[in-house]
């Protein structure tokens, strides 16, 4: 079986820490290494969490580079009351035994570079980093195999605003950067990862039991956002945002795509972030944005089922 190079780019989060699990768990997929990005939390905290769960998970021979630690326009915005002011909720994550290996952009430029064709980007925080890289050397995010994104919401409202995503509001120039880079590049919005989740029950009864320091750091980690939700009032449960991205590499043919005519709002006061798409039906010369794949639908049952088996 061939193994998918890939870079993970990420803002560790609890949806990323999960996401990274489930990269490190999957044999079709060789890590090339890990880049760290302003969103969930502040860069500084969300690179030592990459590290720190690379140690928990015993694989800190795999490179942390840390990047963007301010979005490109306008001024940053974290999720800490999702994921805790650590960003990794009740979970305390071990030392790192090893330092950052160097600067995410010119280690994304370099890798593409010499590489063209070959390795596949997931991108799971604010596309800070991968704009920076088009910034540096234009047309380098189309050497990539494939530009994984989780992030947006087509038809979806959003989780930030009622019309943005997180990862695109927190650096909508970079998200608009990045959808008209030219890459072949696979948007997984909310539309798909609003399909896929863990209740409390799920991870008490399916997680918990298995009394490993992986499944203990899940149970630890998710508790802030449990906490969340039922101070909103709501069935406590994690939505598995970031892994369906790495999901997606794994077995794509768990996700349906469309190909939509998008573009990414960058200076609305109420709409900031907000992904718009032309859904009139005009021939493409009349059409507003470009076409990029979108990842609408999902074989929930079948992605869960990898997800579990996976990371445990």
């Amino acid at each position: 079986m061939n193994t998918q190079p890939i870079i993970l780019d990420t803002d560790p989060g609890v949806d990323d820490a999960l996401a990274i699990m489930l990269a490190l768990g999957s044999s079709e997929l060789n890590v090339m290494g890990i880049c760290t990005v302003s969103g969930n939390v502040p860069l500084n905290t969300g690179t030592r969490n990459a590290q720190g769960l690379l140690q928990l998970l015993d694989c800190p021979e795999i490179p942390v580079f840390a990047g963007a630690d301010l979005p490109l326009k306008r001024d940053p915005v974290f999720a800490t009351e999702v994921h805790g002011e650590s960003g990794m909720g009740q979970a305390v994550l071990p030392e790192p035994s090893r330092d950052v290996k160097g600067d995410a952009v010119e280690f994304l430029v370099q890798t593409l570079s010499d590489q063209p064709g070959e390795i596949t980007i997931i991108a799971v925080g604010p596309l800070t980093n991968l704009a920076l890289v088009e910034q540096r050397q234009p047309g380098t995010l189309q050497k990539a195999k494939q530009v994984i994104v989780m992030g947006g919401a087509i038809a979806e409202t959003g989780n930030s605003t009622p019309v943005a995503e997180f990862n695109f509001y927190a650096d909508p120039h970079a998200a608009h950067t990045v959808v008209h880079s030219g890459a072949a590049l696979l948007i997984v919005p909310l539309d798909a990862t609003r399909q896929v989740k863990l209740s409390e029950t799920d991870i008490e009864n399916q997680i918990a039991p298995m009394k490993t320091v992986a499944s203990q750091f899940v149970v630890d980690a998710v508790q802030n956002v449990f906490a969340l939700y039922r101070q909103l009032g709501r069935e406590p449960i994690v939505y598995l945002h970031d892994p369906l991205a790495v999901g997606a590499a794994i077995a794509p043919e768990l996700l349906r795509a469309e190909t939509l005519y998008i573009d990414i709002e960058t200076t609305g006061d109420l709409t900031l972030g907000q992904v718009v798409t032309d859904r009139r039906g005009l021939p493409s010369p009349y059409r507003l944005g470009t076409p990029v794949d979108c990842a609408m639908h999902v074989n929930t049952e079948a992605f869960l089922s990898l997800f579990l088996k996976r990371i445990f």
